[in-house]
């Protein structure tokens, strides 16, 4: 990685501001003597960023939420990947500053990221494009990025998308799947999503008022299938199902904890989703 000598100012607003949120976590959390997930190089980042962090923790943002979402899907990402034959190339929506390939991609071929513009120009400044990662200015609405993954897949690739689906419509989302459909028929998509009425807590919670959150889904992400038949739920994950929140449950509050036993539907607040796209383009 390449050293940052002084402060840079972000030059951030609207939804690309709010990467800086899990980014802030998961440098808080490395200060616990056994992190959720281990990212040293967030902390470097925050260090070398001239922005006002201090204001997340002052609004009481939850830092456990944000790490234990990037555990979750490392682990999710890495047991599909283990299982890929021939080894699958990744591409990344949105992923801001986060280090997800230095934390599991050593083994993939090539790993893609796909943000905008002006949030590639920051990543360029800490996390530089090396070896078997490129980086890819353009929104994920468009079609810029396209080509340039299939430049790189001769496979179809693993799609993930970790934090950015949220500032989307339901109708943009199921739009930008059927192209993901259209364009690579057998690949495979992760993203996280919340039920309807979490996303009303989180947005009264959200600490930066120049965005809001958009999506949301109901329990097993049942809207998918709905889209298209082809498109199978091949894992589902909840808040506090096990084993992923196992050894990490405790760091939640305690009145998740019980909300989690005596309400089985709160599970549904908080989801990670696997989906399968149709090997076969199928007519709308």
């Amino acid at each position: 990685m390449s050293a940052v000598s002084e402060q840079i100012v972000p030059g951030l607003g609207g939804v690309p501001e709010t990467l800086l949120i899990p980014l802030w976590a998961r440098a808080v959390e490395q200060r616990q003597a056994n992190p959720i997930i281990h990212d040293p190089e967030a902390s470097r980042i925050v260090a070398s960023l001239d922005y006002d962090f201090e204001c997340f923790g002052e609004k009481r943002v939850e830092v456990e939420n944000f790490c234990i979402r990037a555990r979750v899907m490392d682990q999710l990402v890495s047991g599909i990947l283990k299982q890929s034959s021939p080894r699958r190339n990744v591409v990344e929506f949105g992923p801001g500053l986060d280090t997800r390939c230095s934390r599991i991609g050593a083994k993939v071929p090539h790993w893609l990221e796909v943000d905008l513009p002006e949030v590639v120009s920051l990543r360029s400044r800490f996390l530089p494009a090396t070896g078997n990662r490129t980086m890819v200015g353009s929104s994920m609405l468009d079609d810029a990025w396209i080509e340039a993954i299939r430049e790189k897949c001769d496979v179809p690739p693993l799609f993930i998308a970790e934090g950015v689906f949220y500032f989307f419509s339901k109708e943009q989302i199921r739009e930008f799947m059927k192209r993901l459909s259209d364009a690579f028929p057998g690949s495979d998509l992760v993203f996280d999503a919340v039920s309807s009425w979490y996303l009303k807590l989180a947005n009264l919670r959200h600490p930066l008022s120049s965005s809001r959150l958009q999506f949301s889904l109901r329990s097993h992400a049942a809207d998918i299938p709905e889209w298209d038949a082809g498109f199978g739920i091949k894992n589902y994950i909840g808040f506090g199902d096990s084993p992923a929140y196992d050894d990490v449950i405790h760091r939640f509050p305690m009145w998740k904890r019980v909300l989690r036993k005596i309400c089985p539907y709160s599970r549904h607040a908080f989801m990670v989703v696997h989906v399968g796209i149709p090997a076969e383009v199928r007519q709308a």
